[in-house]
């Protein structure tokens, strides 16, 4: 959608007459930024394509069952992650790594993923693309959301 789409959609509302100025929650970029870890060795991914996935919830809203359908067509050439998430909630074609509370951390497994994917339909920011961008990883998301502005 890009800044100056959501300008010009602001300026189509109530508020037209008022000065309008987009800004975007920030993210400490001495934390997110591309951060060599184990990551990979530690849960046995070396070799293969890992396609990432964060969220503090994960449910269909945020994009569980487009993850679930996707691990039952990729071949093992390629490991799915999703932060947040048991491994017992999951296939286990789908690596599930606990919530953390370590901005380091995620910021280590941001880095050691080939693809961040962000399926959700519903978010109003997006953060996670963002981390993930600043790590270095490219981010997939769904057109006509506030992560496809995040991405471009």
């Amino acid at each position: 959608m890009g800044k100056t789409k959501t300008k010009k959609t602001s300026k189509k509302s109530f508020l037209k007459e008022y000065r309008v100025e987009v800004c975007y929650n920030t993210v400490d970029t001495e934390i997110f930024k591309p951060t060599p870890s184990d990551f990979r060795e530690k849960h046995n991914l070396n070799g293969r394509k890992i396609i990432l996935g964060v969220a503090s919830a994960w449910d269909d809203r945020k994009g569980l069952a487009d993850f679930l359908e996707l691990s039952a067509v990729l071949n093992s050439d390629y490991a799915i992650v999703l932060v947040g998430i048991s491994s017992e909630k999951i296939p286990s074609a789908i690596t599930g790594i606990p919530l953390t509370d370590s901005a380091e951390e995620l910021a280590e497994i941001y880095t050691a993923a080939d693809v961040f994917v962000n399926p959700s339909r519903e978010e109003t920011f997006g953060l996670t693309t963002l981390e993930a961008l600043l790590c270095g990883t490219p981010a997939i998301v769904y057109k006509n959301t506030a992560c496809e502005e995040v991405a471009e």
